[in-house]
């Protein structure tokens, strides 16, 4: 991995605005907002409302970070900048490594936040608990880093930023990370077996409330990160191929 390509893509996105906008207040005003309101209720798998909230959020915190990294990349496709790595050695797969750290890079800090607010607002967990969650929703987040650049792969500057802001919208309400699943009509809860922020939510209520199907949550996230990633390849190395 380019190490020094890396730095400079970290660096350009902690100087865009828009990113703590839409990755760090976003998630974090819901937290405070649904967290107060339903903080003591007790959902069907026992854990309080401020606990279901707290991961929640910092799952659609998570995954927004990492879906974000698509417009960076569609703005650096029209100004060109695809063309001039053709005069570089990076290979394919060094560039969507990169692009991916970055995007995770990102995802991290997004979780903590939220999970600070959450011990200050009381959630009650283990030691052991704060770590494995945390680490599980930031892992977790992989797929939607690798989606967030197949958007930018293939969109155009001045419109992957609507898309992902439209994509975003589903993937919270259908993937149960807004509203619990339980107050759903049945048709939703079948639908959000089939996105990826369903079992991102899983994979982070596991370690609090020792739910089963860690293997299936995994593998299904696996799925969503392996088919688009060799996509991606596909598609760098095709504009990467194109002269003028």
């Amino acid at each position: 991995m380019n190490l020094v390509y890396l730095r400079l893509e970290i660096l350009r996105i902690v100087r865009a605005p828009q990113f703590a906008l839409f990755t760090i207040v976003v998630p974090l005003g819901m937290f405070l907002l649904f967290g107060g309101l339903f903080g003591d209720y007790v959902g069907p798998d026992g854990l309080k409302a401020s606990t279901t909230t707290m991961i929640n959020m910092g799952a659609y915190g998570a995954l927004s970070g990492a879906l974000f990294t698509g417009t960076r990349v569609a703005t650096q496709r029209t100004d060109g900048w695809q063309r001039q790595l053709r005069l570089t050695p990076m290979r394919a797969a060094d560039y969507v490594f990169v692009k991916i750290a970055s995007a995770m890079a990102m995802a991290l800090p997004v979780v903590l936040v939220i999970f600070v607010a959450g011990a200050l607002r009381g959630v009650d967990l283990t030691a052991t608990q704060w770590v494995l969650t945390a680490l599980a929703l930031w892992l977790g987040a992989l797929p939607f880093a690798v989606l967030g650049l197949l958007l930018g792969l293939f969109g155009k500057g001045d419109t992957v930023g609507a898309m992902t802001g439209a994509l975003m919208l589903p993937l919270g309400v259908f993937g149960g990370l807004w509203m619990p699943l339980s107050i759903m009509p049945a048709w939703m809860t079948t639908i959000a077996h089939f996105v990826p922020t369903y079992w991102l939510g899983r994979v982070g209520t596991m370690p609090v409330g020792g739910a089963s199907g860690l293997g299936l949550a995994v593998g299904v996230l696996a799925a969503w990160l392996v088919v688009p990633a060799l996509v991606v390849v596909r598609r760098f190395r095709l504009d990467t191929a194109k002269v003028g």
